[in-house]
């Protein structure tokens, strides 16, 4: 299948960011249409750090109304520092692989881009399959990933930290929340940016996005510290009810460590 890097012939100079949008909107419709996914590309529903999610029409094969499409920007356009630090340490290379990835070559650069996707495929299929609050993928191309829309017509779910939640919400919650950090720990995955700006709130249940920064436990030691603040930066936001989770990340580190976890 013919993939076109989305936003490959943009030169620094000529650079815009309607350009770009324009470009991968008309690649995802390229790519997902052509698969007989979607219908249209409708807009704009987030644009982050790595990449840029649009809401698309579904294709009456899929049996939802909307699905959402993740562009993952050029190396070059991206304001994310550390991506190459984090697939060069998340996914499991050989070391001649490992050292390209590092370096400032556009080879590097390629390969730290398809390993940044590749991995956020692997582990939102993983987790998702595990009973984890993510969106279900259905499909990626070289830049992209196609995955359940989390909202409606009226707009997208809000992130967590924009909702006021009940007290008797917010327990359930922070359960639902740690108990799905404790499956990704199960899965040798720690998020490691989780924190109230990702997860989102739909149907009174917490959903957790944009995991292509995660740790893969295989092949970093530093699960914890990374397992520390994602549990830290949840205890924050949940503070204003009230609610801890002191102590639960070294508790859930300790059973990872000694195989108590799942079942």
């Amino acid at each position: 299948m013919s993939k076109e890097r989305i936003g490959s012939r943009l030169s620094g100079a000529a650079f815009t960011r309607g350009m770009l949008a324009d470009q991968e909107k008309a690649a995802v419709l390229r790519e997902f249409g052509g698969q007989g996914l979607i219908t249209d590309v409708l807009g704009v529903i987030g644009d982050g750090k790595e990449a840029t999610v649009y809401c698309c029409a579904a294709d009456a094969s899929t049996g939802v109304e909307l699905l959402a499409a993740k562009v993952y920007r050029a190396q070059k356009f991206r304001a994310f520092a550390h991506a190459r630090d984090y697939a060069s340490a998340r996914v499991v290379l050989d070391a001649r692989k490992g050292r390209a990835m590092k370096a400032p070559t556009e080879k590097g650069r390629r390969m730290a881009h398809h390993a940044w996707i590749d991995w956020e495929w692997e582990t939102l299929c993983a987790l998702h399959d595990a009973g984890v609050s993510v969106p279900s993928a259905l499909a990626a191309s070289d830049d992209a990933i196609l995955m359940e829309y989390v909202g409606d017509r009226e707009g997208p779910a809000p992130q967590l930290r924009h909702v006021e939640l009940t007290i008797e919400q917010a327990r359930a919650a922070l359960a639902r929340l740690l108990q799905d950090v404790e499956r990704m720990l199960d899965l040798h995955r720690v998020h490691g940016d989780l924190s109230a700006y990702n997860v989102l709130w739909w149907q009174e249940r917490p959903v957790i996005i944009d995991v292509p920064q995660s740790v893969d436990l295989h092949a970093s030691r530093d699960g914890l510290p990374h397992l520390l603040r994602d549990v830290r930066n949840l205890e924050r936001y949940f503070a204003r009810y009230g609610l801890s989770a002191d102590g639960f990340a070294e508790g859930a580190w300790r059973r990872y460590l000694r195989g108590e976890l799942g079942g």
